[in-house]
């Protein structure tokens, strides 16, 4: 009986996706134009950072209230963050920013066409009219150590895949997509004419006249010895104190999950630096500008290899860079786990609501640069 309520569970949620999905086919040849799409593929950190700026046309008769954006199947696993904005001149104010943003809704996941997100408009799209704005789309786990193996002596290669197309619901007229390696030392990559390679940057396209959900394979085996680090397991703690005090501390299990040392480690040559590129010597942390009575310690006890740099007497609102140093070097396949901590003035992350009290700090502060979180706990004790 448990097994045919669930065998008509499963039916019907099959059911309601391939009306949903077929909806969006409907759609697809329908009011919607991607006039030109410019890509960037940032390859340059062991994430891959995909930034789409699309114009986009109504060419129907009425107006239309959003954009379904997708990111492919090959992608659809891997997504860590979908963002959508306005596009504009640069800046750097919160405010300027936040009008731009526009609401990106993930609404379903097909394995055949992809994982689909909505995109709202500020204001509807009349016809005849059009937009430009970007998305952006940050994606783990997508750069493969290749091989997975490497000495010592041995620089890293990693193998990134996707596609040469802008993959969409709607037909594009004109696309064209840079990828920035960071390195200029690439070993193969797919020529998709036209398609051109100068240092770090190569250029696929333009293409044009590209179908809805067109796929054709981009491949890129490159090198890259960035820190392929990954928190595995975070424990934050904040603890408020009605003396006037906000302890923090951090405990974190770190990998590092680059291509795997083959052979061992030798210490002479890494001193003399002999090889170990992709291997992490020291990790820099971002502390509050307020941070004081700062520790650091692992699974041993405390360590001194580390630095507290203090931000420019002219800039007293910059982070503190701390920078630990484990007690040794981190390669592929290996882990580390450490504990940092921290007091912070209450007064600046505590104010009156009312008759009650509102605490605004972050949730999860900077661990190293491009952090990656697999889970995450915080736990906030009020004392």
């Amino acid at each position: 009986m448990r097994k045919s309520s669930f065998l008509l569970k499963s039916s019907f949620l099959t059911i309601c996706i391939f009306l949903l999905v077929n909806r969006f086919n409907c759609e697809s040849s329908a009011d919607l134009v991607n006039i030109k799409v410019e890509r960037t593929i940032d390859l340059s950190s062991h994430l891959a950072y995909i930034t789409n700026t699309i114009t986009v046309e109504n060419t129907g008769s009425g107006s239309l209230k959003s954009y379904t954006f997708l990111v492919e199947p090959l992608h659809a696993k891997h997504v860590s963050s979908v963002k959508a904005q306005l596009t504009g001149p640069k800046t750097n104010s919160a405010e300027e920013l936040a009008k731009r943003q526009l609401n990106a809704v993930k609404l379903t996941q097909d394995s055949a066409k992809g994982l689909f997100y909505r995109v709202d408009f500020k204001t509807d799209l009349s016809a005849g009219k059009s937009l430009t704005f970007e998305v952006e789309v940050v994606l783990f786990d997508e750069l493969k150590p290749y091989p997975t193996e490497i000495t010592q002596a041995e620089k890293q290669l990693v193998l990134f895949k996707s596609n040469h197309y802008y993959y969409s619901l709607y037909s594009t007229k004109t696309q064209k997509t840079t990828v920035n390696l960071g390195s200029d030392k690439a070993e193969s990559y797919s020529q998709l004419k036209p398609a051109s390679k100068s240092d770090s940057t190569i250029i696929y396209g333009p293409y044009e006249n590209i179908k809805p959900f067109e796929q054709n394979e981009m491949s890129i085996h490159y090198e890259n010895n960035s820190p392929f680090l990954r928190v595995t397991n975070l424990l934050r703690t904040i603890e408020v104190s009605h003396w006037g005090n906000i302890a923090c501390e951090e405990t974190i299990d770190l990998l590092h999950y680059g291509a795997n040392l083959k052979g061992s480690f030798s210490r002479f040559d890494y001193m003399r630096k002999q090889g170990g590129s992709s291997s992490v010597k020291s990790i820099h942390t971002l502390l509050p500008p307020t941070a004081i009575d700062v520790y650091y310690r692992d699974e041993i006890g405390n360590i001194s290899t580390s630095n507290l740099r203090a931000p420019n007497k002219n800039k007293l609102n910059e982070p503190l860079d701390f920078e630990l140093r484990p007690r040794f070097p981190l390669f592929g396949g290996w882990r580390t786990h450490y504990t940092i901590g921290y007091n912070l003035p209450i007064y600046q992350y505590l104010f009156s609501n009312g008759n009650d009290f509102l605490l605004k700090m972050k949730l999860i502060d900077h661990i190293y640069i491009y952090h990656y979180i697999e889970t995450a706990t915080v736990k906030i004790i009020l004392s």
